[in-house]
């Protein structure tokens, strides 16, 4: 991988951001036919939502795997001639929806939903330690959304919907192994021109027990996160940065309809904070596979 991997990857994901957001086009993201079948969704009982993304990626190569973590159990006597407990080829994937657990509550323009996203990364080509899940991640949440009848521009900026809640993440491991975190967050939806541009800002709060499992996350992950999203034609690129303080995650992802349903899908990482283990380790991956499309791709 010498193109996309080290210093290339960087300045490679640098270009695809600016890439990402400039040359707009007059057309825009058409907000109202996403607006129409988002909420003709609402009306349907027992449905699950789109959230974050719902992927399955065979192949997801990473150049610099954390072994660090996992000397513990790797250098037990017993397991030495297992080999690596994380190594470079594995398998990823992600599922993220939404329930509506109320609507317009208190007679305002809000409406309740309960999210949940599960991201594991599986060792499958690991025979040696058994094909192990090596992480996963938990990610419930509980937050408020409202949604603009119309779109409100501020500044050539078509604001169309936010978000206020509550999330929490943890990866589920043992003492020497766990990550967990609690957030408050906002969360806005904007476009421009044919670019979708969503920006997350939260606030950590302390932990009870007073162990921070995952000290200097600001200096890693920072308060918030950006995403960007633009379409051209049939070809959705994708572009999420996570601006720490002294260090940041950055990831690039393109898709291409394969049926009406799922589009082919290539992911690349760069940085830090893409996984609660790793948040405080640099990553460089690169994954193709498979994504379910989503209200945005299909608004095309």
């Amino acid at each position: 991988m010498p193109f996309f991997m080290g210093v290339h990857m960087k300045y490679f994901l640098l270009f695809l951001f600016f890439f990402s957001v400039s040359a707009l086009a007059e057309d825009e993201v058409k907000i109202d036919q996403i607006r129409k079948e988002y909420n003709s969704l609402l009306e349907k009982r027992y449905v699950l939502l789109p959230h974050k993304g719902n992927f399955f990626i065979p192949f997801s190569y990473n150049n610099t795997p954390n072994k660090e973590v996992y000397e513990s159990l790797t250098s037990r006597e017993e397991f030495k001639k297992r080999g690596e407990f994380n190594r470079e080829l594995e398998a990823e994937f992600q599922i993220s929806f939404l329930v509506l657990v109320g609507k317009e509550i208190f007679n305002s323009e809000f409406n309740v939903f309960l999210g949940y996203t599960h991201r594991s990364w599986w060792q499958v080509y690991n025979g040696d330690w058994s094909r192990q899940f090596r992480e996963t991640n938990y990610e419930p949440e509980i937050f408020a959304r409202r949604l603009f009848e119309n779109t409100r521009n501020i500044f050539g900026m078509n604001f169309f919907g936010y978000d206020i809640g509550y999330v929490h993440q943890s990866n589920g491991q043992i003492q020497e192994l766990s990550r967990s975190w609690d957030r408050l967050f906002a969360r806005v939806f904007f476009n421009v021109g044919k670019v979708l541009i969503s920006p997350t800002i939260w606030y950590r709060l302390p932990d009870t027990d007073n162990i921070d499992e995952n000290p200097n996350t600001k200096e890693y992950i920072g308060h918030g996160e950006l995403l960007i999203q633009r379409s051209f034609g049939r070809n959705q690129f994708r572009f999420k940065i996570l601006p720490g303080i002294h260090k940041m995650g950055t990831e690039f992802s393109y898709s291409f309809p394969l049926n009406k349903g799922l589009r082919y899908y290539l992911k690349l990482n760069y940085g830090y904070g893409h996984s609660l283990i790793d948040y405080d380790k640099k990553t460089e991956r690169i994954g193709i596979g498979f994504i379910i499309s989503d209200l945005f791709s299909r608004a095309r």
